[in-house]
C-alpha cells in the first residue's frame, strides 16, 4: 500500500548548530548529501537525536524542509513529528505531509503522565487529518518521555487508523517487540532503537534499526542489515557482536554531543555545539572518541565480503 517504509538502518538525524547555538542550515546539507551516499536505508530528522524538543516550531519545519529538499526523493524520509502539545505535534504532522515527506514518527507526550485514554485522543487529534495513505509510526522511548505505548494501545491505534503500520520502540525489551507483533492482525513494523540489539529485533521479526550511531559507524550496521537478508546469520552475528563493542567503548559519554563530535571530527559539520543544557564533551571524551572512530576505521579496512 506504502511506496516507502522505515526498514533496515534508519539515521535519526542530529540538528548541526554554530558556536552560538543557532540552526546550521549549511552544515545541515552537506550532512544531509553525507547520509545519502553512507548506503543507509532511511533518514528521521526531528526525533531525540535531534534535540527536537529543544527546537521551537520553526527551527524544527527549517530542519524538515531542508532535509527533504536535499533528499530530493533520494532515500525514505519521515519526520518525527511529536512535540509537548497535541497542537504543535499535529501541525508538524501537516507540514510534513506539505514538503512531501514519506511518512511520520510520533512520540508520545513526555514528562506528564499518561493514561491509555489520554495518549490515544492525542496520537487520534495529531493525524485524523492527514491522508490515509500516508503512514505512520508510534514512537515509544518512555524511558525519558515516562509515557509507554503498550501493546494493546498500538492495537487500538492500528485498528482505528489503519495508516498507522509501525512503531520506533527504544527500550532493550524483546519480550515487549514479541507482544507487538501480535498486537492486532495487520502485523506491526518494528524497529529498535537499542544498537546492541540490532540483529535480536531482526531474529525477533523487526525490520530495522534507528541508530544514531549508524551514522557513523555506517559500515558495520549495514552489513548487519545485508547479512541478516541474504541469510548470513553466523556472519550477522559477528558483525553484531562488534557494533555491541562500541557501544560498550562509548558508554557514560553523553550521547547526542559524542554523536556531534564524531561527525565533527569526520569533517561533516563546523560545530560539536548542542542546544543547552546539553554540554560540550570533554577533552578526555573527546580523545576516547578519536580512539574508537581510528580503531573502527582500522578494523573496517580489513573487512572482505
Amino acid at each position: 500500500m506504502y511506496t516507502n517504509r522505515l526498514h533496515g538502518v534508519v539515521i535519526p538525524t542530529i540538528t548541526p548548530m554554530h558556536e552560538d547555538g543557532t540552526l546550521d542550515v549549511p552544515s545541515l546539507e552537506k550532512y544531509t548529501e553525507f547520509l545519502i551516499g553512507t548506503g543507509i536505508n532511511c533518514l528521521y530528522p526531528n526525533g531525540t537525536n535531534g534535540e527536537s524538543l529543544m527546537l521551537t516550531k520553526e527551527e524544527r519545519e527549517t530542519v524538515a524542509q531542508t532535509m527533504s529538499d536535499v533528499n530530493a526523493k533520494r532515500l525514505p524520509i519521515f519526520i518525527q513529528c511529536g512535540s509537548m502539545t497535541t497542537e504543535e505535534t499535529a501541525s508538524h504532522v501537516k507540514h510534513a505531509v506539505k514538503i512531501g515527506a514519506d511518512g511520520v514518527g510520533i512520540m508520545t507526550p513526555a514528562f506528564f503522565t499518561m493514561d491509555e485514554e489520554a495518549m490515544f485522543e492525542y496520537y487520534s487529534d495529531a493525524i485524523k487529518d492527514v491522508p490515509t495513505d500516508f503512514p505512520i509510526y508510534v514512537y515509544n522511548i518512555p524511558g525519558c518521555t515516562t509515557n509507554d505505548v503498550t501493546p494493546t494501545l498500538l492495537g487500538r491505534l492500528m485498528n482505528t487508523f489503519p495508516n498507522v503500520i509501525g512503531i520506533k520502540y527504544s527500550c532493550p525489551n524483546l519480550m515487549r517487540i514479541e507482544d507487538y507483533l501480535r498486537c492486532c492482525e495487520s502485523k506491526p513494523d518494528i524497529l529498535i532503537g537499542c544498537d546492541s540489539l540490532f540483529l535480536q529485533c531482526l531474529i525477533t521479526g523487526g525490520v530495522g534499526t534507528v541508530t544514531g550511531p549508524g551514522a557513523v559507524f555506517y559500515k558495520r550496521f549495514n552489513r548487519v542489515y545485508r547479512q541478516y537478508m541474504a541469510g548470513d546469520l553466523k556472519g550477522a552475528q559477528e558483525t553484531q557482536n562488534q557494533i555491541v563493542k562500541l557501544d560498550r567503548q562509548l558508554a557514560g559519554i553523553p550521547g547526542i554531543p559524542a554523536l556531534k563530535t564524531m561527525l565533527k571530527q569526520r569533517g561533516i559539520i563546523e560545530s560539536d555545539t548542542c542546544r543547552k543544557p546539553l554540554r560540550k564533551l570533554t577533552q578526555k571524551e573527546c580523545d576516547t572518541i578519536a580512539r574508537v572512530i581510528e580503531n573502527y576505521d582500522k578494523e573496517e579496512e580489513n573487512i572482505h565480503e
